[in-house]
């Protein structure tokens, strides 16, 4: 495929030439990530846009095939007490990193300890809390042979739980469980993520990496995961912000994929989700609006109540258009503990009376307050959405305020403002996934909401069988978010709709929104 064009408005991308594989050029696949990576340190990473790039460079003791079924990457198979409690792990002796050393169960311990260690600043730490001793170790970090995770030999791993949830093994595929080489990380300091530095043990190494351009993944030779043969083509992620631009480039034979994550305007998904290259995937994913429940106005459950009660959500689905599927509840159709009888419906009637119950009105109007949100996709035009509706249904002025990924993520983890939009993809294909984001170990709750009820029906609920307790549980939590304290207003899910090109094959594109390119093999057909 020819070189990205630099005439293109908000593109200016000129990426590297193929890498050389085995003495011969591979061909080259090249997708949007639609914006800079935060990190690409998988301890410190959190969302989709960096786990996109690190789930291609390293691999866990275990993956997610297309299915949403654990199958064995590091780990060639274990072992499960009846307890359900132990769980013993024997590595593939063929792991190595990219510079060719062996893959270790060492090495897995090393990246669990650093991940529990409060000074890295893992917002997934909470991940490994399942380990037993793991939540003490990372309240008092000293002796970490408290937890009980043990290298029995180079490569053999045994942990104990602290309880037996269903779903341990769906939390091993996490970026946050995944080994680390303190080696590598000690030498260059924050700058091990860095092209020349960074050495993981995935299909792809880092070649490049020209920030807020571009970056180059080339086939790694060490490769040789269960017999999994390696890879053959380089991947060009290219960061392009306007999803406009990367439709044309798409057309113009630029990009051999889009998806409507990163690179398919709202206001294009109904011509393309009729294209010849089109796919449409489920995938659970929900978008949010959360309060800071520490800062006023929103430290009061009232008014927060009333914005969810002013929020009319069937609008996202008239005016954008693009798959989106109002959903007041905080799990995804498809997932056990779904109850769509859950939330608080839009009615302005309620709404208004419930502002005036907060003490706001002609003698005390409300302040102006501020939405913020990241400059991504078509964000604006659903921020809009809500600005309109809440002017007109509780005759509030919200502000919007947009930035850049980086900078609004970094925001979120320091002093979120008072309203904020997020999405919502799982971790694994568990409610509890959704469920956990809210708990008060949570790294990813910025809503600074913490509530004991809620804690304990989503902790019990994730150690009880699918049936009507479970589901009883998981009522009474989603009640306790959404409706009785309001901590963020649901608004939809939506489809994946994603085109890539018909010499594309073996990309696999998963309901998690993961993107896996270890099998991709381009196959075009010479010219007549």
């Amino acid at each position: 495929m020819g070189a990205i064009a630099v005439g293109l408005s908000g593109c200016g991308i000129t990426p590297s030439p193929p890498s050389s594989h085995n003495g011969a050029a591979s061909p080259l696949f090249t997708l949007n990530l639609g914006t800079e990576p935060p990190t690409l340190d998988p301890t410190k990473a959190v969302d989709l846009t960096s786990y996109t790039v690190i789930q291609n460079l390293m691999k866990g003791l275990v993956q997610f095939g297309p299915d949403m079924a654990v199958q064995p990457a590091v780990a060639k198979r274990w072992d499960i007490s009846p307890d359900r409690l132990t769980y013993t792990f024997y590595l593939d002796k063929a792991a190595r990193w990219h510079d060719g050393a062996p893959v270790t169960a060492q090495h897995f311990l090393d990246g669990w300890q650093r991940a529990l260690t409060p000074a890295t600043g893992a917002d997934y730490a909470f991940f490994l809390y399942e380990l037993a001793g793991a939540k003490a170790f990372y309240q008092a970090p000293t002796d970490f042979s408290t937890v009980k995770a043990t290298a029995l030999n180079a490569h053999t791993l045994q942990v104990t739980l602290a309880r037996p949830i269903p779903f341990f093994l769906d939390l091993m595929a996490a970026p946050i469980a995944l080994p680390a080489r303190l080696d590598v990380i000690k030498q260059y300091g924050d700058q091990w993520t860095e092209p020349g530095h960074f050495v993981g043990n995935g299909p792809y190494q880092l070649a490049e990496w020209k920030h807020e351009d571009h970056l180059t993944l080339s086939p790694n030779p060490n490769y040789h995961l269960n017999n999994v043969a390696t890879p053959t083509t380089t991947i060009e992620m290219v960061m392009v912000n306007d999803p406009n631009t990367s439709v044309v480039m798409y057309e113009n034979n630029e990009l051999d994929l889009i998806e409507t994550t990163t690179s398919i305007p709202a206001s294009d998904v109904r011509r393309l989700q009729h294209h010849p290259d089109a796919h449409l995937n489920p995938i659970y994913r929900l978008n949010y609006i959360g309060f800071n429940t520490q800062q006023a106005p929103f430290n009061n459950p009232l008014v927060r109540q009333a914005f969810a009660h002013a929020t009319d959500r069937s609008w996202f689905e008239k005016l954008l258009q693009s798959g989106q599927k109002a959903n007041a509840t905080w799990l995804t159709p498809g997932l056990f503990g779904y109850n769509p009888d859950l939330g608080l419906a839009f009615n302005p009637a309620k709404a208004k009376a419930l502002l005036k119950q907060a003490g706001y009105g002609p003698n005390n109007p409300f302040p102006t307050v501020a939405l913020g949100y990241a400059t991504q996709n078509d964000t604006r035009k659903e921020m809009e959405i809500l600005q309109y509706q809440w002017q007109k249904h509780l005759g509030v002025t919200v502000t919007l305020q947009n930035m850049e990924w980086k900078m609004f993520l970094k925001q979120l983890q320091t002093q979120p403002p008072g309203l904020y939009r997020l999405g919502w993809f799982v971790d694994y294909p568990d409610a509890d996934s959704f469920l956990a984001l809210f708990t008060s170990d949570s790294g990813n709750n910025y809503t600074g909401w913490q509530s004991h009820t809620y804690d304990t029906a989503v902790k019990t609920a994730a150690i009880t069988a699918n049936g009507p307790q479970r589901q009883q549980l998981m009522n009474t939590a989603q009640r306790q978010l959404l409706e009785t304290d309001t901590a963020i207003i649901p608004l939809y899910t939506a489809n994946k709709l994603w085109l890539a090109k018909p010499h594309v094959n073996g990309l696999v594109i998963s309901p998690l929104n993961l993107i896996d390119l270890q099998h991709v093999r381009i196959n075009r057909q010479p010219a007549n």
